[in-house]
């Protein structure tokens, strides 16, 4: 199922989704980050008291609804009951009805690991509607750290380099390898 390359997801990216199962017959969506290894299945690490986990362990199926509409993100964790819904044809979950992208699953592994779970997951089907425009989280990030490394000599309580750290901690977990990482590198050396 190599089209995971197709709509442009990087081996070991994490990209910000809305994960859609069934809490007994009712839709239920939550943002979530997935990740994959191999271009072939699809990685969730779940926290152990997410009703999402308990769905996914349930039913063994889940959809990852890709938007960008962060709009859809704020609904899925407080408005949800603004969020339109279709059936799935392959799998037993919910489908958020505008996603220009659908990525249906079916659960293959589960691993409990201290505070989450690792959620492994083959690819049953992709469904692309519209242009698709993945969310990874280390863009704004490298565009944000360097908006704040401006502003180092206003603020001397090392408030600002602490951020910058953060941030760089999470671009090299969401965009390993990736030129914001190695922008990251660059303004922390610049800092030293």
């Amino acid at each position: 199922m190599r089209r995971l390359e197709e709509i442009g997801i990087k081996n070991n990216w994490i990209y910000e989704v809305v994960v859609s199962t069934f809490h007994v017959r009712v839709p239920h969506a939550a943002p979530m980050g997935i990740w994959s290894e191999d271009l072939d299945t699809l990685n969730l690490a779940i926290y152990r008291d997410s009703k999402t986990l308990k769905n996914i362990i349930k039913k063994k199926e889940f959809a990852v609804n890709i938007v960008d509409d962060i709009k859809t993100f704020y609904e899925s964790l407080f408005n949800k009951g603004n969020i339109a819904y279709a059936p799935s044809n392959q799998i037993n979950a919910p489908l958020i009805r505008d996603a220009p992208a659908i990525i249906e699953c079916k659960v293959t592994h589960i691993a409990q690991k201290e505070n989450r779970f690792h959620i492994k997951a083959e690819i049953v089907d992709i469904r692309i509607s519209n242009k698709i425009r993945l969310i990874n989280r280390a863009k704004g990030l490298a565009l944000e750290s360097l908006i704040l490394a401006t502003r180092l000599h206003h603020f001397p309580d090392r408030r600002i380099e602490e951020i910058l750290k953060e941030n760089s901690r999470v671009i090299a977990k969401v965009a390993p390898g990736s030129m914001y990482e190695q922008v990251m590198e660059n303004i922390m050396k610049e800092l030293n």
